[in-house]
């Protein structure tokens, strides 16, 4: 049996105080929020993370007072041995800034504030960083290595990915050797397909133009260690690449407690099957692109009964650590406040009881029921060769959903309306320059196969373009 490993032991006792002593099945907590199978309108979510909300929804605060330098959760299931830290440094978020170069203006990562992330990290107790080619338009390897540079080559495992967008073999075979050189190291710890996403795509590059077996071949080389993929692909896939004669080390799923019974793919189906052949699990999008920190009022105050003063994140990061065969929960992490309450949840990590599962299911329930576009910010479908901000269009449309700042163009021309559209727009208008807002899309789908959730970019555009342009004229 798999179990954690952490460096300190912690007494349960006052947890077991505060959680709910009697099993609650879904129906129950249904019933306890007073919900029953009911919608809950946007305008009550709120933020886990700030201070206030519109509405004046009270949120909790996180705890970062006396973040532990030595009590982190780390895993042994890596099969070449490794101790690895169960919350992983996922580099997808790093902070950014905006220079002016001679092309105009650029956002590149910030360095300064990036170093500051990665070394609190290592001082307290993350030893996994997760990098790609294609975060922050290829910039994420090249500062990761340098940041990293400075430490022991043993005291961190740092893992990146063969992106989909290779155009040959020997394109693949280039980028690959160029990954090294961008994050100054001789070997990979852990390198992924990355982002299998497509039939098409994976038969193409890794059967056709032989790059499994090239993997295969560098790792033993000695130049991987691990060997895995990260997935975004549909069942059939799924099974398909699970199945080939190859000794995965690991796989990388989406997996939060929407995504367990809900996802495109459930994860519980794929975690499953996974556990099964003893394969290890990698978790990425643990908060779906922080949508599991915001939570219904009903939601947050069924969390506090269970464990008051509890953040909706922490309840999500709890959720995706506590299964067995997890290796590493990946985070993205901006801002040093984040990075400590994650630390904070893993050290040690608190693992969840049924009834909180059940009390995570019930939300689940409730969440799926929102209209929102299921973007995560990942910035996979930028940069837009037209200039359109695609995933900031995208969050303001969910923002405005959360805050009930959608206007009907064809409903009621009443004061909710005007004061909804007025809104709306003048917030569109704040968040999104004009050159980079949904009207400039021209549906040449190039964002479309690069997007891990399967969006239709170009139709929300169209969808929220329309609105915009309908309230411009009213």
């Amino acid at each position: 049996m798999i179990t954690f490993e952490h460096t300190k032991t912690e007494s349960s006792m006052n947890d077991k105080k505060r959680h709910f002593t009697d099993k609650i099945t879904r129906r129950q907590a249904l019933r306890y929020m007073g919900l029953g199978a009911a919608v809950i309108p946007a305008g009550i979510w709120l933020n886990g993370c700030s201070n206030a909300h519109k509405g004046g929804l009270s949120s909790i605060a996180p705890d970062i007072n006396d973040v532990p330098t030595d009590r982190m959760t780390y895993t042994t299931l890596s099969r070449t041995g490794d101790r690895i830290s169960l919350l992983g440094f996922g580099t997808m978020r790093y902070p950014t800034m905006e220079i002016t170069t001679a092309e105009g203006p650029r956002t590149v990562i910030d360095k300064e504030k990036a170093e500051k992330l990665v070394d609190y990290a290592m001082a307290h107790g993350i030893n996994y960083f997760d990098s790609a080619w294609m975060y922050h338009q290829g910039d994420s390897e090249i500062v990761t290595g340098e940041l990293l540079k400075k430490y022991p080559r043993d005291r961190f495992y740092v893992a990146t990915k063969l992106p989909g967008s290779v155009q040959s073999r020997e394109d693949a075979i280039a980028t690959y050797h160029r990954q090294m050189e961008k994050m100054q190291v001789s070997y990979f710890d852990y390198y992924h397909l990355h982002s299998l996403s497509s039939d098409e795509m994976y038969e193409r590059i890794y059967k056709r133009w032989g790059m499994l077996d090239f993997l295969i071949n560098e790792k033993k080389e000695g130049r991987i260690r691990n060997l895995g993929w990260s997935f975004h692909g549909d069942k059939e896939l799924f099974d398909k690449v699970l199945d080939e004669p190859v000794e995965w080390d690991f796989v990388m799923i989406q997996m939060n407690y929407l995504d367990w019974k809900y996802g495109r793919v459930p994860a519980e189906y794929m975690y499953q099957k996974l556990a099964e052949r003893n394969i290890p699990v990698m978790i990425m999008e643990p908060l779906l692109g922080s949508r599991l920190a915001r939570v219904s009022r009903s939601v947050l105050e069924m969390m506090q009964e269970a464990r008051p003063g509890e953040t909706p994140a922490r309840w999500a990061f709890r959720f995706a650590g506590s299964f067995p065969q997890v290796m590493v929960v990946l985070s993205g992490m901006t801002e040093i406040e984040h990075l400590q309450e994650n630390i904070k949840t893993f050290s040690p990590l608190n693992p969840m009881t049924d009834n909180e599962r059940e009390i995570l299911a019930a939300s689940a329930d409730i969440i799926r029921t929102y209209k929102v576009i299921r973007c995560t910010d990942c910035k996979y479908c930028v940069p837009c060769p037209y200039g359109v901000d695609i995933p900031s269009v995208f969050l303001y449309h969910n923002k405005a959903t959360y805050d009930s700042n959608i206007p009907d163009p064809e409903g009621a021309r009443d004061a909710v309306f005007r004061r909804a559209s007025k809104a709306y727009l003048a917030g569109y208008d704040r968040a999104i320059p004009q050159l980079e807002q949904a009207n400039h899309c021209v549906n040449c789908g190039d964002c479309v196969p690069t997007c891990p959730q399967h969006i239709d970019i170009p139709g929300e555009m169209l969808r929220i373009d329309t609105m915009v342009q309908q309230l411009k004229s009213l």
